[in-house]
């Protein structure tokens, strides 16, 4: 029941964001657009974004190693196949399906690999934060603007630096967290309490400086990786803009996608994409077809390629969309020093 309410309330919100798109599309201007772009540049940026993704499987492969040692190749299947539920389902459904999956195929706790799971999504926000913040307090706008990226890149900080000391003192944090914990309703508590244990199985790899490092670097290299793609597509649709500006697409599209989570992000990703070009002296018309044209391209190739990795495996998709039943959330404390 409250699987089917996400995904109303997720739908319902994908077409109001559409709504709102398409309330202020001039369909004949972006028919331009569209006939004006290069397509072959287009669809020639595609690798970059299986290239990054490919180094995020290398920053979940560094996180997992105090766990178990799974090597990358093994691992960057399961991370296609959970990107493509996240494109197909909303409330992130694509991260019990990666945990899931890595448990069946490689015998290892699902608890385990969701807290790890967790934590690799904590390095992606904060990389997202700090980007934001860095770009914007740097970029050519208006101070109020500067003022929200300084502001964004104070959150950065302290958020890394609350990650660090939950990975450090994970008994002591824990504690605090629980008394904030036990004023929820008793059922929200417990579902509460169970992602936090969850997240601090996890953590237990930065606990490594080394480890911490690589991650970071690893999770920076990614999303640099990914700005480049939007880029090379902007690139193609002629619309004149520094690559800060894609860096700030990168940032704040995913951003609002964490937050709002609708199937594959549609909707907000285009209304965020088309302001952010928009703000930044892109026409409206131009601004409208690059949204549209990335967000294709993000989608279709990884559902593609997950459904045919998904076919070389024993598992089909109805029994992938029903794991969170099967998922089963950590026992208290399981895992924690």
């Amino acid at each position: 029941m409250l699987r089917r309410k996400r995904f109303w309330l997720g739908l319902i919100i994908s077409l109001l964001f559409l709504g709102f798109f398409l309330a202020r599309t001039d369909f004949g201007e972006i028919q331009e657009a569209f006939g004006g772009a290069n397509y072959f540049l287009a669809f020639a940026a595609v690798p970059l974004y299986f290239v990054s993704f490919w180094i995020r499987t290398v920053r979940w492969h560094y996180l997992l190693r105090p766990v178990r040692d799974i090597a990358t190749l093994r691992l960057y299947p399961v991370v296609l196949i959970g990107l493509m539920t996240n494109n197909l389902a909303p409330a992130r459904v694509g991260e019990l399906v990666r945990a899931y999956l890595l448990g069946e195929r490689e015998t290892m706790n699902k608890s385990t690999a969701l807290g790890t799971i967790a934590v690799d999504r904590a390095f992606d926000g904060l990389t997202l934060v700090a980007m934001l913040g860095i770009v914007t307090a740097f970029s050519d706008v208006d101070s109020g603007v500067k003022r929200i990226g300084i502001a964004t890149a104070v959150l950065f900080l302290a958020a890394a630096s609350f990650l660090v000391a939950l990975a450090m003192s994970p008994q002591k944090v824990k504690g605090l967290l629980l008394r904030l914990i036990a004023m929820l309703p008793e059922r929200l508590a417990r579902r509460a309490e169970d992602i936090l244990d969850a997240f601090l199985v996890g953590l237990v790899a930065i606990r490594s400086p080394s480890v911490l490092i690589r991650a970071a670097v690893a999770s920076s290299a990614s999303w640099l990786i990914e700005g480049s793609m939007y880029y090379v597509i902007g690139e193609a649709f002629n619309l004149g803009v520094g690559f800060h500006v894609y860096l700030i697409i990168v940032a704040g599209a995913n951003l609002a996608l964490s937050i709002l989570q609708t199937p594959g992000g549609i909707g907000p990703f285009e209304v965020a994409t088309r302001e952010v070009l928009v703000f930044f002296n892109v026409a409206s018309a131009s601004a409208s077809a690059y949204a549209l044209a990335l967000h294709a391209i993000l989608l279709a190739p990884v559902i593609l390629v997950g459904f045919l990795l998904l076919w070389t495996t024993r598992f089909s998709f109805s029994q992938i969309m029903g794991v969170e039943k099967r998922t089963a959330a950590p026992a208290p404390g399981a895992g924690i020093e």
